[in-house]
């Protein structure tokens, strides 16, 4: 699965708010897709598919990581659910990057346009709104990353927005899974780093650990991987998502297909996506059910959509992970995950606020209101402009304002219509159903 997570809506990670992030984040492969094309899309997609069709020649060359110096052990930072890594390109500067199995890398056009070399292809894409995306890749300077870990011939795509939706957590790009398939990456969440090996052989949290087999695309320079869970009575195909801010998430429709029904009384909230094709309104569901993970059957808070995964029935993101030691193995393509709670319901997931804003330019807009909660029922609604928050006047605000204002405890809003609502969290908001 190619990522393109160069678009334009960005608002506070609580609780469904991430929902939101891979709505509008996951774009699928070019080549699964019925689109109409034009002329010029037809000739680079017939190069990226030459280009794929010999990308074993290729592969060996690229994103180069010596076994002889492993393990080595990088430290990583949470940073609004996303795993933060620091990335040096060769001149002592370290940059924040967020780690992502569930995407290619990417980089500025700044940053691309200093450290890049020669365009090798330009990759096709699909994104939200089912709009075609191309990003050029580029063989990058060699890069460092948590001050310990080198990386030779790095291979990244043009293709991050500064002012984009991650701009609060990085506005330098993502190091994807093409950097990660020559080596094992273990992510300790609870010590919050990430172990570097040749082997699993010299890594804990391996025996006793939950292990999936995993499967990628072929001829595919992206290797993200795709796991099989057993849901209700059947079986669904999930995307494993290191850099999308969500917990386990669902398509609806698959979801049924497999028999699991949503309750009635399931909490609901609104949610405001933001896509290459516009921002359009959706419905995210929150429900507990038991997912079976080879043998291992547990209880996970999930949350239920349209459009959650393309190319996929379902994501398996950052706030799943994270109650894990997870291993990632592509030379035998086994993903290992050591829980870090006891028994065998996953934590629930935190209560979320009864609304969540995104920055859209310099206006300040509506982007999650739960159903049922104080700021529903006084009426909110998405896309409504957003004035003050706290009683602080934030029209025409800046993008690093905005971050830092939304660093903190949100407990009003007031719209442009001047109604002040309440925009604190929601204590008991999943029930017993979480």
């Amino acid at each position: 699965m190619t990522t393109n997570k160069s678009f334009r809506r960005f608002g506070v990670v609580r609780a469904f708010a991430p929902a939101l992030m891979i709505a509008v984040a996951i774009s699928a492969p070019v080549f699964a897709q019925d689109l109409e094309l034009t002329e010029e899309d037809r000739i680079r997609l017939e190069a990226f598919k030459a280009f794929q069709d010999n990308i074993a020649e290729f592969l060996p060359t690229v994103n180069k990581i010596d076994p002889g110096i492993l393990p080595i052990t990088i430290p990583f930072r949470e940073v609004r659910e996303h795993v933060i890594v620091d990335v040096d390109f060769g001149n002592g500067v370290a940059l924040p990057f967020m780690f992502d199995t569930g995407a290619p890398t990417y980089v500025t056009p700044e940053i691309a346009s200093v450290h890049g070399g020669d365009v090798i292809v330009e990759a096709g894409a699909v994104a939200a709104g089912n709009k075609l995306t191309w990003s050029p890749m580029m063989r990058m300077s060699d890069i460092t990353l948590g001050g310990k870990l080198p990386i030779s011939d790095p291979t990244g795509e043009i293709g991050w927005s500064s002012e984009g939706a991650f701009y609060c957590i990085t506005t330098n790009g993502l190091i994807g899974a093409p950097l990660m398939r020559n080596a094992v990456w273990q992510i300790n969440y609870g010590t919050q780093e990430i172990t570097v090996a040749a082997e699993v052989g010299q890594l804990d949290h391996i025996d006793g650990a939950i292990a999936l087999p995993f499967t990628h695309k072929e001829n595919s320079s992206s290797p993200t991987p795709h796991v099989e869970l057993g849901v209700g009575d059947g079986i669904l195909e999930f995307v494993v998502d290191t850099g999308g801010g969500i917990p386990l998430t669902i398509n609806s429709a698959d979801l049924a297909s497999v028999g699991v029904a949503l309750a009635e009384d399931a909490p609901r909230t609104g949610v405001l996506a933001g896509g290459a094709a516009g921002s359009f309104e959706m419905q995210l569901v929150a429900q507990t059910i038991p997912i079976r993970f080879g043998d291992t059957e547990l209880m996970v808070p999930i949350t239920v959509g349209d459009g959650m995964a393309p190319g996929a029935n379902g994501n398996v993101g950052h706030t799943f992970l994270k109650n894990f030691v997870v291993t990632f193995d592509w030379s035998t393509r086994m993903i290992h995950l050591d829980p870090l709670f006891e028994g065998n319901s996953l934590p629930a997931l935190p209560e979320p606020s009864a609304a969540a804003i995104g920055l859209e330019g310099s206006e300040v807009q509506v982007t999650s209101v739960p159903k049922g909660g104080p700021a529903d029922a006084a009426g909110l609604r998405l896309g409504e402009v957003v004035t003050k928050v706290n009683g602080k006047d934030i029209t025409d605000i800046t993008p690093d304002a905005f971050c830092e204002l939304t660093d903190g405890e949100i407990e009003t809003i007031t719209t442009a219509s001047g109604q002040t609502y309440d925009a604190s969290r929601i204590e008991g908001f999943f029930g017993d159903g979480q």
